[in-house]
């Protein structure tokens, strides 16, 4: 590891590990919620094919990030990435949209454990699903536990994980054969409104349904790169675990709608939308399974609605003290952050600090559905850098090994640019409004620290390129369609042509603006000296 980039860390998680890790991110709450979620957007065929679309998209943005996230095996993941190829602005802003979203996933998670346990214990949420007091004292209760777990040693945390992971993977398979094979209604997919919102419901669905949210732990073993046994585990356990979770995700959504009983949800049929507002809400698998008769597996899926969110939660917990730990090493966080702990090396400041703020978006948004639009269009700011940055680091660092290269990339990336892009314009007006005054609030920290470290003016130009993409995709969503809270001014089709068009244009500026930035050049050089 080159000296002063993410060094100390102890590399002791295995292939295994990592992709388990990867899994665990993707399977936690969303197998419990996005299928509800899903279908009241797009009803029965739109929400399976809302969850091919999203899988393809994910993959297309993994693919563009497992090439450089080999080559530099850093913590933090897109933090590192953006500053090595486009300078201290872009740097910030994808770490910082990571780090925002990765914090509130624990949070999320614990609401989902706690939604599921009002279940059978009263008092924890609202009909709406919002937490009650009992309900945010349990939550806190969860969130300590798993930043305490998340400040042991990476192996034991690598372990714990890992055994977890087994059980999240049975219990799901389970519940969709026996679902399936007791309490299936093939009836339900031949239902009009099959397509609850139109084609735009689709998209609408990978954003505020929880598609793109449920993928979001592929970053896993990038984010924790630096702690892999070797390079090329990092690229191989996120096309493992992405496939094989996509296939799961089809699999759930089948299930659940085909288990569907419309009389006993006291909804008629072919009303999707109203799915959201149902007797489902505090545990949609368990309820079916209930009015199925199946009370053996109501009992599993609650217990499951506990392992599941907590193993999510306890991951990501991880995630963003590694991001900004990993921003404090590049300049633009508080120096106090970067330092590891003595005995276990892990970054303990960092993962108190994102307890703390964790707290805080527990407040604000007390709910799963508060959460998953805002955290998701947060996120793809750190999906846009993958793409961005992959043909530029060939250019600027071609002497560095590559575990893997990515072949097609002159067609991938500007794709996975494109997409990325699109998923914040699906979000809809205002979260997409949202999402800029969230990176607005982060500059004010990138502003001092610029003054405070002297960054280069000239790397900092370069990746504004970032910022004015994020306020683009802002105003074209205030101009689109009214279904995405527009005021049809662009009217669907066109919202997305014109969308798409823009971002491939923005993506032919990021390549022109890639430079081999000074902490390139520093990591560079520390590679020429460990070599010799």
């Amino acid at each position: 590891m080159a000296q002063g980039f993410s060094s100390g860390y102890k590399r002791d998680l295995s292939l295994f590990n990592l992709v388990m890790l990867n899994s665990m991110g993707m399977i936690g709450s969303g197998w419990l919620f996005a299928a509800l979620y899903t279908s009241s957007y797009a009803g029965s065929f739109g929400s399976i094919i809302a969850w091919i679309i999203g899988a393809a998209i994910v993959l297309l943005v993994a693919l563009t990030f497992m090439e450089v996230s080999t080559a530099f095996p850093l913590a933090g993941g897109s933090t590192p990435i953006g500053e090595f190829s486009h300078g201290k602005l872009a740097g910030f802003v994808v770490g910082w949209g990571a780090w925002i979203s990765d914090i509130m996933t624990p949070p999320i998670e614990a609401v989902a454990m706690v939604t599921y346990l009002s279940f059978f214990v009263k008092g924890l949420i609202t009909k709406t699903g919002v937490l009650l007091p009992l309900g945010y004292l349990v939550v806190v209760m969860v969130l300590l536990i798993i930043l305490i777990i998340n400040l042991q040693s990476v192996r034991i945390f690598g372990n714990v994980t890992s055994g977890i992971m087994i059980w999240k993977w049975a219990i799901p398979a389970l519940a969709v054969v026996t679902l399936i094979g007791f309490a299936f209604h093939p009836s339900n997919f031949a239902i009009s409104g099959s397509f609850y919102q139109g084609y735009s419901g689709i998209f609408y669905a990978l954003v505020l349904g929880g598609i793109v949210f449920s993928f979001e732990g592929f970053r896993g073993a990038i984010n924790m790169a630096a702690e892999s046994q070797h390079r090329d585990y990092i690229w191989k356990s996120v096309v493992v675990a992405l496939l094989l979770v996509m296939t799961l995700y089809i699999f759930i959504q089948v299930a659940f709608v085909g288990a569907l009983d419309w009389s006993r949800i006291g909804v008629s049929p072919g009303n999707w939308g109203a799915l959201s507002n149902s007797l489902l809400l505090s545990g949609p698998f368990a309820k079916e399974a209930e009015f199925a008769g199946l009370g053996w597996l109501v009992v599993i899926l609650l217990i499951d609605a506990v392992v599941s969110p907590g193993g999510a939660g306890l991951s990501y917990a991880a995630y963003p003290a590694r991001i900004f730990q990993s921003m404090a090493e590049f300049g633009y966080a508080p120096a106090w952050f970067k330092n590891l702990t003595d005995k276990s090396k892990v970054p303990g400041r960092a993962l108190v600090l994102g307890f703390l703020i964790g707290l805080i978006f527990l407040y604000e948004f007390p709910g799963w559905h508060l959460l998953v639009g805002i955290l998701t269009s947060t996120l793809v700011i750190a999906y846009v850098i993958g793409p961005a940055t992959n043909s530029v680091i060939r250019k600027t660092a071609p002497e560095v090994e590559r575990k893997y290269t990515l072949k097609g990339s002159k067609i991938i990336a500007p794709l996975g640019f494109m997409f990325s892009s699109l998923i914040i314009y699906w979000s809809g007006w205002p979260l997409s409004g949202e999402v800029v005054i969230t990176v607005i609030a982060g500059l004010f920290m990138f502003g001092y620290f610029t003054a405070k470290n002297n960054f280069d003016m000239r790397e900092i130009r370069r990746g504004m390129w970032l910022i004015a993409l994020l306020f683009v995709i802002a105003i074209l969503s205030y101009l689109g369609p009214s279904v995405y809270g527009g005021i049809n001014i662009i009217p669907f089709p066109w919202d997305f042509i014109v969308t798409g068009l823009i971002s491939l244009g923005f993506y032919a500026i990021s390549q022109l603006n890639g430079v081999k930035s000074k902490s390139l050049q520093m990591y560079l050089e520390s590679l020429k000296q460990e070599a010799k």
